[in-house]
């Protein structure tokens, strides 16, 4: 599994990759910050939703609060990245090549989930830096008070939102990797997330109200979200951590167990 994470990672460090997360990074954090600016409303004004309000953002963990707000809505796009990254080692035959170095197959997997998630991390907490100094630069103009910003509490409040936003991720990387092993097309696979992360939840939602305790994109849009009227933080992760183990038995078992031809 050692040998498999360093492999990814070498691949992750390319600097082609590296600059465009960066990029991808930078647009984000500053753009995320800005639009969730732009919708903040006094408490008496704000309606249901993901907005904040100004009374919310004074607080300590205000800074980092904009953070996790922004990356509440990238669910879809995060969800097709982690398909597209592992369909593609399929399409393009490198998986093959990779089996002849690590023949162990659950430990090829699970060592390139935790590079892709090592990864990550390293890149989320890049935007969380960026976003909160750029919120925080924006701020005065918005009428949002920072004071609070800069304290110990808020520290913490950095922390957990860190934490929050990261087991989020760890959500949609599990399913988008067991997805991506049993399609393996990058075209097929790529349909399915987006048809399935994007509109087709929330449609059935929009007929079904129940459905936003039961789709794992809806409850993973409700635990980074803190909760929701239809369901809390701490029941969204338990579904959640149903989900997930179950993508990463089937999708280990059928790893191992389907053979690769191409």
């Amino acid at each position: 599994m050692i040998r498999s994470y360093q492999a990814e990672l070498v691949k992750l460090a390319r600097r082609k990759v590296l600059l465009i997360t960066a990029a991808a990074v930078v647009v984000f954090a500053v753009g995320g910050a800005l639009i969730v600016l732009t919708s903040v409303k006094p408490a008496a004004q704000a309606g249901p939703g993901r907005a904040l309000s100004l009374e919310q953002l004074a607080g300590a963990g205000g800074g980092t609060q904009i953070f996790r707000t922004a990356a509440s809505f990238a669910g879809t796009f995060l969800f097709v990245i982690f398909v597209g990254v592992v369909a593609a080692e399929f399409s393009r035959g490198t998986i093959r090549t990779m089996l002849l170095r690590q023949p162990r197959r659950v430990r090829l997997l699970a060592g390139k989930l935790a590079a892709l998630l090592t990864f990550a991390a390293v890149a989320l907490a890049a935007t969380e830096t960026i976003t909160w100094i750029t919120a925080r630069a924006l701020a005065p103009g918005h009428d949002v008070a920072t004071h609070a910003w800069t304290t110990l509490n808020a520290a913490g409040a950095a922390f957990t939102d860190f934490g929050a936003v990261m087991l989020w991720i760890t959500g949609y990387a599990v399913l988008g990797m067991a997805v991506a092993i049993l399609l393996r097309s990058v075209p097929l696979a790529l349909a399915v997330g987006i048809g399935w992360a994007g509109p087709f939840e929330h449609l059935v939602q929009n007929a079904w109200t129940p459905a936003a305790k039961v789709f794992p994109g809806l409850l993973l849009e409700a635990f980074v979200a803190g909760g929701t009227t239809d369901i809390s933080a701490g029941q969204a992760l338990a579904r959640i951590a149903v989900y997930a183990t179950i993508a990463a038995a089937i999708g280990a078992v059928v790893f191992a167990r389907r053979d690769v031809t191409a």
